[in-house]
């Protein structure tokens, strides 16, 4: 990637759920920084820890699964109920609010038109900082993914073709 990188194939690099002793690994040996790391992110993973670390690194963090993957237990969370009432807004798009002003890069994916139209429908109200606590408060550190070694060898068995394109 950084070959790609250094020839202009690609503007930026970025990692995939990968820990902090993971990107330290390769912070210590990469000449092109990462700009950005995907992982699991939402109200009951928050990251507080990894996200402080990649502030320091100059790593943007990407939510994925930002809606708890579609948990439904989540997504009904009495605090987002509520304050979908209260703004007018459906709870899926309080917890995309609640990443924006988090911090977290985050891009939903839907196949619905409607969705898609109200994941762009968040600018025109703001949370609290007593919401916002609110929300932090739910954090559990539960994930609904898990790397292990086996899948993390065969990531990395993936060499997509760089030198091929153009």
């Amino acid at each position: 990637m950084e070959q790609a990188y250094k020839a202009g194939k690609v503007k930026a690099i970025g990692l995939s759920n990968f820990t902090t002793a993971q990107i330290q690994e390769i912070l210590d040996i990469c000449e092109v920084k990462p700009a950005i790391l995907q992982t699991e992110v939402h109200p009951y993973s928050q990251e507080q820890k990894l996200k402080e670390f990649l502030a320091r690194e100059n790593i943007v963090i990407q939510a994925w699964y930002p809606l708890g993957h579609g948990d439904k237990v989540l997504i009904q969370e009495p605090v987002f109920t509520r304050l979908a009432a209260k703004y007018g807004k459906s709870n899926a798009q309080i917890i995309l609010r609640w990443h924006i002003q988090a911090g977290n890069v985050v891009i939903p994916g839907s196949k619905n038109p409607d969705h898609i139209r109200a994941n762009f429908d968040l600018f025109d109200f703001s949370l609290s900082d007593t919401e916002m606590a609110e929300i932090a408060a739910l954090n559990t550190n539960k994930r609904y993914y898990t790397s292990t070694p086996q899948l993390l060898e065969s990531y990395a068995a993936m060499v997509p073709p760089v030198d091929e394109q153009k």
